[in-house]
């Protein structure tokens, strides 16, 4: 039997890159929208890594009447208050999807 040759196909790396351009900051922590979803953007604030992660949108009965709006850090924040909350901000993340990565 003859050897098999080493494969040589180059490997490219694949990057997926995310811009989010409107958001705001609440509790030192950055928030962004995308596809009109909110996330928690990524980010490290002294010696603690917070991940990208969305937040949920929740809709809740209190006090006899609908509310539609985040728990953000423990602190309920209306669909308006979000709204006003909301400036434009300039963050890009990068996620790497690729089979060599260990995560």
């Amino acid at each position: 039997m003859k050897p098999k040759k080493p494969n040589k196909h180059n490997h490219i790396c694949k990057i997926m890159i995310i811009n989010y351009k409107f958001g705001f900051k609440h509790n030192e922590i950055l928030f962004g929208f995308k596809e009109k979803k909110l996330y928690r953007l990524p980010q490290m604030i002294g010696l603690r890594f917070y991940g990208l992660k969305e937040v949920p949108l929740r809709k809740e009965k209190i006090g006899g009447s609908d509310w539609e709006g985040y728990l953000l850090r423990g602190a309920r924040k209306s669909k308006q208050q979000v709204k006003s909350m909301t400036v434009f901000i300039d963050f890009v993340h990068q996620e790497i999807n690729d089979k060599d990565c260990p995560f």
